[in-house]
C-alpha cells in the first residue's frame, strides 16, 4: 500500500547555483522532497538519488485521487517496506536540469523574462552531487544512513562515494556503473541528434511553439528501448500487428510512450541530463577505479540484471573488483530477469530482500 506524501519544498538560493563547467544562475530554486520524521539526532536519513525521467517525488501519492500516481520508488520506499519510513527519513532531491521543479532550461530567466533555453548550463553529475549536498546542509543532515539510486541515479551515488565518502555508512547502486559503456553512449548521441536535427527546436530556443518536439518524441522512442530486453520485446509485442492493420503492436507501443514522455518532459533537459550521464567516467576522471574509490570505507550493495543493455552486470562488476582489491566491503547482486534496465522500478520483489537486508545489516554495530 501506498501512503500521502508531503507536497515538494523549494529551497531558493538568492546567490545562485555554481555549475562544475563555470556558469552560475541566480536566483536558482532546488526542488526536493522528504518522506518520514527525522530523529532528533538526525541519524537516521537516507538520501534517495532519481534517474532521468524520474523526480523529486520518490514515494506516496499527493491525494487518494486515482489518477494521483504514487512515486517512483514506491515499491521499495514505504511504511513497512525495504526502506522503512518507520525507521529511515527519506529526502529526494530534483536535479539540477531536470524540468521537474529545480531551475531548468524552460525556466524564465529574470534578466531577460525568457526562458533560459540554449543559455542554460550543461550539468555535470558532481552539480547533482552538489545541489543534494546542499539541500541536506539546509536539512541540518551531516550524515546519512545510505544514499541509494538506480541507473543515472546509481551514478549520482557512485559519485558520493568518491567525491564525499565520509558523508554515508553504506551506497546502494542498481542498473548503473562507473561510466556509461560506449554502446549507451552510441544510442544517447544518435538521440539527441535527432533531437537537434528537428527543425522545431531552433537550437534550444523552442518555447514560444506550445506543442512538444516531434524529435523529442523518436529520440524518447530510441532511449526506451535501451530500457527493455529481447525477452521482454518477444513477450510484449512480438511481430503481432495492431488490429487489422498493417502496424506492429511495438510501433503503437513506441508512438504511446513518445508522445507521452514528450508531453511532460522537455527536449533541452532530456539531451543535457542525458549528457551528463555520458559525460562521467570514474576511471578517467580519477585515474582508475581503485583510486576514485580510495578513500571510500562504507557498506556497498551493487545490483546489476542479467538483460541490462544500458549498465550490462560486467559495469558493477568492475566496481566490485575495486572494492574488494581495496578491502571495501561490497556485495554484487546479478538478478535474473526479463525486464531488462527498467527491472530497477518493476520487479520489486526482486530486490526489496537484498535492500531490507542490507539496511538492517548496515545498522549493526561493525564486527
Amino acid at each position: 500500500m501506498s501512503f500521502l506524501s508531503e507536497r515538494p519544498k523549494e529551497l531558493v538560493l538568492q546567490e545562485g547555483f555554481h555549475f562544475r563547467h563555470g556558469q552560475t544562475i541566480a536566483p536558482f530554486t532546488i526542488v526536493y522532497e522528504t518522506f518520514g520524521e527525522l530523529n532528533a539526532d538526525r541519524s537516521n536519513a537516507i538520501l534517495v538519488c532519481h534517474a532521468l525521467s524520474a523526480s523529486a517525488h520518490a514515494a506516496g501519492r499527493y491525494s487518494e485521487l486515482e489518477e494521483d500516481k504514487p512515486g517512483w520508488w514506491d515499491g521499495l520506499v514505504g511504511y513497512g517496506k525495504a526502506i522503512d519510513l518507520r525507521q529511515h527519513f527519506v529526502v529526494c532531491v530534483n536535479l539540477p536540469g531536470s524540468p521537474f521543479g529545480t531551475t531548468a532550461p524552460k525556466s524564465i530567466d529574470p534578466a531577460s523574462g525568457r526562458p533560459y533555453g540554449s543559455r542554460y548550463p550543461w550539468p555535470t553529475i558532481e552539480d547533482m552531487v552538489e545541489s543534494q549536498k546542499i539541500v541536506l546542509e539546509h536539512l541540518g543532515i551531516t550524515h546519512l544512513r545510505a544514499i541509494a539510486g538506480g541507473s543515472l541515479g546509481g551514478m549520482q551515488v557512485l559519485m558520493w562515494a568518491a567525491m564525499y565518502p565520509e558523508w554515508t555508512d553504506s551506497i546502494i547502486a542498481m542498473a548503473s556503473g562507473a561510466a556509461v559503456p560506449v554502446t549507451g553512449i552510441a544510442w544517447h548521441i544518435l538521440g539527441r541528434k535527432i533531437i537537434e536535427s528537428d527543425q522545431r527546436f531552433h537550437g534550444g530556443d523552442y518555447y514560444d511553439d506550445p506543442d512538444s518536439l516531434r524529435g523529442l518524441q523518436v529520440a524518447r522512442m530510441l532511449g526506451h528501448m535501451t530500457y527493455l530486453s529481447q525477452e521482454s520485446l518477444q513477450r510484449k509485442f512480438g511481430r503481432r500487428r495492431r488490429g487489422a492493420t498493417r502496424q506492429f503492436e511495438i510501433d503503437s507501443y513506441f508512438e504511446y510512450q513518445g508522445k507521452k514522455f514528450a508531453a511532460l518532459y522537455d527536449a533541452n533537459s532530456y539531451i543535457r541530463v542525458q549528457a551528463a550521464m555520458d559525460e562521467m567516467d570514474l576511471d578517467e576522471q580519477y585515474g582508475d577505479l581503485q583510486t576514485a574509490f580510495s578513500r571510500w570505507r562504507g557498506r556497498t550493495l551493487l545490483v546489476s540484471f542479467d538483460t541490462d543493455w544500458l549498465f550490462p552486470p560486467a559495469e558493477s562488476a568492475r566496481i566490485a573488483t575495486a572494492l574488494q582489491a581495496l578491502g571495501t566491503p561490497v556485495a554484487h547482486h546479478e538478478i535474473v530477469s526479463a525486464n531488462g534496465h527498467d527491472t530497477f522500478l518493476i520487479d520489486f520483489g526482486l530486490i526489496d530482500g537484498l535492500v531490507r537486508e542490507f539496511l538492517n545489516e548496515t545498522a549493526r554495530p561493525a564486527r
